[in-house]
């Protein structure tokens, strides 16, 4: 190959490379743009999504401390309806108490009545036992 082909053959590659490194310097300044874009972009993201996080925990909290009211509020109404249950059944041990010493009283009256009763077959029979032994002596059997 004579010195003047390797001359042309050397320019064309140095021509080419040239118009390589051009275009990889463009498509360098395009990728760096893009990622500073996406740098941009990302920190917008970020920050959209920081504020929502945020919007995110003050609902939580607002329904958290809504949530605690309406415990709260349930808390002291069971608080109410226990405490007029507690009157109530106090009433009810009372009126139970008072059946149970009226029924005793009650029990008390008739065994006595039963007591009497009893007293007075006793006697009706034992009086009735010696009229007919009365009648069955006058009477001999036969």
């Amino acid at each position: 190959m004579d010195h003047e082909t390797s001359d042309d053959i050397k320019r064309h590659f140095d021509e080419v490379a040239k118009g390589l490194r051009a275009e990889m310097g463009a498509l360098a300044v395009g990728l760096r743009g893009e990622i500073q874009d996406l740098r941009r972009n990302s920190d917008v993201v970020a920050e959209g999504l920081r504020a929502e996080i945020r919007d995110v925990k003050r609902h939580s909290d607002v329904v958290a401390d809504g949530l605690r009211t309406d415990i709260r509020d349930v808390k002291r109404h069971s608080d109410v309806v226990a405490e007029s249950l507690r009157g109530e059944i106090r009433l009810v041990a009372e009126g139970v108490a008072g059946l149970d010493q009226k029924f005793t009283m009650e029990f008390v009256k008739v065994r006595e009545e039963i007591g009497e009763v009893k007293t007075l077959l006793q006697v009706s029979y034992g009086d009735l036992g010696r009229r007919v032994q009365a009648l069955e002596g006058k009477h001999p059997s036969g």
